[in-house]
């Protein structure tokens, strides 16, 4: 179990540039919608006050103003994804079954309900990038498959084009596994708030709400863990069943529940870790000019990479234990 966490640190520092390759992706799909809005901001600060105030402190005022004249994806921008805020937004869109493409989220009963999730522009980018993501997986596999390291971008994107196929029906596989999830968490979920709602005292109450996001987090990342896996198992035995790998991944997991969760653990410590350190850098720095503008997005886009980087230690760690 250790030795596998040990060998996938390893294998991801053998081959870091593929935490530049991922990374530059990332920023790449980002740019798709980062760029435009960059360019909408310029545009309504052009040639006014608040352009100067902006570069010594954040107007909530004018943002509040300029978000109700918003619509479409843009309207999204606001301070909540800022910080270490995002990564609450996240678990919590996650949660709500918004991601990907809102396919686990129930009908709403109101256009207003219907508004409150996240953009179909940003949902699309989104389903756009698990894609890509899918691709990659292939010859990320094929990489950590190999105790030696070592890659070529020619090798890399051959392996993805020969895994894609295989790894988009485990990938549809997977979604077909999180609806189960999610259709089963709803009426557990309001016989946990009937629950909170006739208990006597309020920790009792708060008890029970945030027990039933802690068991629903847990049960997808289990489907996670199995989705993992029998990817995989796709790379490592050739396999070209995504049924018969998700059976494989499935059995080998509950034979070694203990070993299999160890990586998430570690690696999900490693990154709250990465978190912390990211709030602290980002209120050491006064962004305040050009110079720490830099500097802040210096520390935001090492933060990035280290998400990455934890990753591919992930998918490394899987790696090494399936083959041991």
């Amino acid at each position: 179990m250790i030795s596998a966490i040990r060998r996938g640190f390893d294998a991801v520092s053998r081959n870091r540039g593929l935490v530049a390759l991922v990374w530059a992706v990332n920023l790449a799909t980002a740019a798709i919608l980062a760029v435009p809005l960059a360019g909408l901001l310029e545009r309504d600060l052009r040639n006014t006050e608040l352009a100067a105030n902006m570069m010594y402190s954040f107007d909530y005022g004018w943002w509040s103003a300029w978000h109700d004249g918003q619509k479409g994806w843009t309207a999204t921008f606001a301070p909540d994804i800022l910080g270490t805020g995002f990564a609450f937004k996240n678990v919590d869109l996650l949660l709500r079954g918004e991601l990907p493409a809102r396919l686990f989220v129930p009908r709403a009963d109101d256009e207003e309900e219907a508004a409150a999730g996240l953009d179909p522009v940003i949902l699309g980018l989104g389903v756009a990038y698990l894609v890509v993501q899918t691709f990659l997986a292939g010859g990320l596999l094929g990489v950590f498959r190999s105790p030696q390291g070592g890659w070529t971008v020619r090798g890399l994107l051959h392996g993805s084009g020969f895994y894609f196929g295989r790894l988009l029906r485990v990938a549809a596989l997977g979604l077909v596994a999180f609806a189960i999830v999610f259709a089963v968490a709803r009426p557990f979920n309001r016989w946990v708030d009937d629950r909170a709602a006739a208990a006597v005292s309020e920790s009792t109450a708060l008890a029970w709400s945030l027990s039933r996001y802690a068991i629903l987090f847990a049960a997808l990342a289990f489907v996670h863990m199995l989705s993992s896996y029998a990817k995989v198992i796709v790379a490592v035995e050739e396999r070209s069943s995504a049924v018969l790998a998700w059976v494989s991944a499935a059995g080998f997991c509950l034979a070694n529940l203990r070993r299999t969760v160890a990586p998430y653990l570690v690696v999900g410590l490693a990154a709250v870790v990465l978190l912390l350190l990211w709030k602290a850098a980002d209120a050491s720095v006064d962004t305040v000019g050009y110079r720490t503008q830099l500097l802040t997005l210096a520390f935001g886009q090492a933060f990035v990479l280290g998400r990455i980087g934890l990753r591919l230690w992930l998918l490394a760690s899987q790696v090494a234990l399936y083959r041991s």
